[in-house]
């Protein structure tokens, strides 16, 4: 029986139709999104575990520092309520409400960052009598910092999402008596579109793709823990490494009821870039040749679910404006690494309950570690703080350290 547009704009329409009429719409709407999902799963799994080029070197994904999303154990696919849209998933812009990014200030730091500044400062005349072998256990350290902004200019909504960003970041870790560190800087565009597949009565089902471009420079920097100012000896002068690509992520989402959502993403399906090292930045300045022929690159792909559930009742939200949980299993494709991660620490949770719109309460489990912290909208700024660990070994307890992270966003 064909229903018209007509029947389902209506509620008052409902009273005359019998409950088989209503519960044949609702299983047809139930059969048609297992149809798309079931069309749609083999394309994503393809994409995400297939071998893109075994010759290729693995980047670093692109993404950026954010307090809110380390309070709730990492970036979940299903969240779909704000302008960080855009490295959740794809399929949300259908349902974000409208939101423009001016700017933000995001740091992150982790491991001993503080110990080291201290002990640099404490030498600041000179750093040939710094040694970090103090602060180095027994399965060696690990520390970094990453910034992200203040270059962060973007709309999300309606759905379309695009955004122009930038980020800092350096890491360094020491294994026996050698230091080795990264610096790096990116720049990264952003723009995607999503649509609605299916919007029936309680039923809805999206879905979108999102297009990028980056470009990363960086140097390596490598010295004995007994001998750190080697390490900044004439940086000008040492190997300088460019990555230039574009790629695209894909991803699909499923709300009932807007209580419980689903969600597949998949994070740089293929994001292929070329690598060039040159002998030093002032080659690089100088448009001098570069010290090797470039090769190819590829961002590995990573398939997340995830899932989400608002929690609704009378006495909540008396005082309390929302309560989501999430949860998320990351990265299917490291189950398919010659040596992955154990299982347990691709799992993420996160609890968020936001009081009288202004005040947000979070705590997470990412890495098999806890995390908690909080976001202050203040209308023309947003303030978000996070305490978090992180586990750098494949296994739980290997090697975890403790992380911070703030943000100051300056969206509208």
């Amino acid at each position: 029986m064909k229903i018209s547009r007509k029947i389902f704009s209506a509620p008052a329409a409902y009273k005359g139709r019998t409950p088989r009429r209503t519960g044949a719409s609702i299983s047809g709407a139930t059969e048609r999104i297992f149809r798309t999902l079931r069309r749609a799963w083999p394309i994503l799994v393809f994409f995400g575990i297939s071998p893109v080029s075994l010759s290729a070197e693995t980047i670093t994904p692109f993404t950026l520092p954010s307090a809110r999303h380390a309070a709730l154990g990492g970036n979940h696919a299903a969240l779909a309520d704000d302008f960080d849209s855009l490295f959740n998933n794809p399929a949300a812009f259908a349902a974000v409400e409208d939101e423009f990014s001016a700017a933000e200030l995001s740091l992150g730091a982790y491991g001993p960052v503080f110990e080291i500044l201290d002990l640099i400062l404490g030498h600041a005349d000179s750093l040939e009598n710094v040694d970090l072998s103090g602060i180095i256990g027994d399965r060696g350290f690990a520390a970094g910092l990453d910034l992200g902004g203040p270059v962060s200019a973007g709309w999300v909504g309606r759905g379309l999402g695009f955004g122009l960003f930038n980020r800092f970041g350096a890491s360094a870790a020491a294994t026996g008596s050698n230091l080795t560190a990264v610096v790096s800087g990116d720049m990264l565009v952003l723009g995607g579109y999503s649509f609605r597949v299916i919007n029936r009565e309680r039923h809805v089902l999206d879905t979108g793709f999102l297009g990028k471009g980056f470009l990363r420079m960086g140097i390596d920097l490598k010295s004995a823990i007994f001998n750190v100012e080697t390490l900044l000896d004439d940086p000008d002068r040492l190997p300088f490494t460019t990555a230039l690509g574009v790629g695209f992520d894909l991803g699909l989402k499923y709300t009932f009821a807007e209580k419980l959502s689903a969600a597949l993403v998949c994070f740089d399906v293929y994001s292929p870039a070329m690598i060039t090292t040159y002998s030093s930045f002032d080659d690089f300045r100088n448009s001098e040749n570069p010290r090797e022929p470039g090769h190819y690159g590829v961002v590995k792909p990573r398939l997340n679910l995830g899932l989400q559930y608002r929690i609704r009742s009378y006495f909540l939200e008396k005082y309390i404006s929302r309560v989501i949980f999430l949860a998320d299993y990351r990265d299917f494709t490291d189950l398919f690494s010659l040596v992955p991660r154990n299982p347990v620490l691709n799992f993420g949770f996160g609890l968020e309950a936001v009081i009288l719109e202004k005040l947000s309460l979070r705590i997470g489990i990412a890495d098999a570690l806890p995390s908690a912290g909080f976001g202050l909208d203040l209308q023309f700024v947003k303030f978000d703080c996070a305490i978090h660990g992180r586990e750098l070994g494949l296994d739980p307890g290997i090697q975890s350290t403790y992380a911070l992270a703030f943000s100051l966003l300056f969206r509208y």
